[in-house]
C-alpha cells in the first residue's frame, strides 16, 4: 500500500510532465522564422537594424581627405623667426597617402617647416626649386654611444610652380654599435599652375 507523501510525489512529477509536454508541444505548432538568404538584400537590412540596435557601434569609414593639404596665398611675405614657430605655426597633414613617421608639418602663410626626431644621419634636396630652403639639424645629443643629431628639420617658401623633392637618411643600429644610414622618408612638395594648392607627400 503507497503511502500518502508517495502519492503526492508521483502526482507531483506527473504534472511537471505533462507542463513540459505542453510545452513542447506549443512549440513545434509555433511557426519559425525564417532567416534571411546570406548576402541578400533582406539580411543586409537585418544587419543594418541589428547595428542600429546595439548603440551604433558599427564602425563608420574615415572621410575623404582633401586633394590639397594647404590654401596658400601666392603673395610673398618675409621668412618667420626661428620663435615664430612655436606661437604662429598651424599644425598640418601631409597629403593623402603619406606616411610621415611621426613628423611634424607647420606653416606660417606660404611658409612651411617640416620637423622630424630620431637619429638623423643626413637631409638633401635631391632637386627642385633650392631658393630660400634652409635644412637644419638637431644638436648631436648626450648619449655617448650615439653620435648623431636627434633630429632635424626643412623649412622652405610654397609657391605657385614650385617643385621639391628631399632625402631624410635616418640612423640604423647594428651589432656591437655598428651603425649605417637608410633613407627614413621622401618629401616631395609640388604646386602645379592648374591646381588650387601645393601637395606635400611624405613616404
Amino acid at each position: 500500500m503507497k503511502t500518502k507523501k508517495g502519492t503526492t510525489g508521483f502526482v507531483a512529477l506527473a504534472f511537471a510532465g505533462g507542463a513540459l509536454f505542453a510545452g513542447w508541444a506549443s512549440a513545434e505548432d509555433a511557426p519559425v522564422a525564417q532567416e534571411a538568404p546570406f548576402g541578400s538584400v533582406a539580411a543586409l537590412e537585418d544587419a543594418g537594424a541589428d547595428d542600429a540596435d546595439d548603440g551604433g557601434d558599427a564602425e563608420v569609414g574615415p572621410a575623404a581627405p582633401p586633394k590639397q593639404t594647404l590654401a596658400i596665398s601666392a603673395d610673398k611675405s618675409p621668412r618667420p623667426k626661428d620663435s615664430d614657430w612655436d606661437v604662429l605655426g598651424v599644425e598640418r597633414s601631409f597629403s593623402p597617402g603619406s606616411s610621415a613617421n611621426g613628423c611634424r608639418l607647420q606653416n606660417i602663410r606660404e611658409w612651411v617647416r617640416i620637423r622630424c626626431g630620431g637619429s638623423t644621419a643626413q637631409i638633401a634636396m635631391l632637386g627642385g626649386h633650392h631658393e630660400e630652403v634652409s635644412i637644419k639639424l638637431d644638436p648631436v645629443g648626450s648619449d655617448e654611444f650615439v653620435p648623431f643629431p636627434e633630429g632635424g628639420e626643412i623649412v622652405f617658401p610654397v609657391r605657385t610652380g614650385d617643385r621639391r623633392v628631399f632625402e631624410w637618411l635616418g640612423v640604423e643600429f647594428g651589432y656591437k654599435g655598428m651603425t649605417s644610414a637608410s633613407t627614413f622618408l621622401i618629401i616631395s612638395e609640388s604646386w602645379m599652375p592648374w591646381d588650387e594648392g601645393p601637395t606635400i607627400y611624405a613616404r
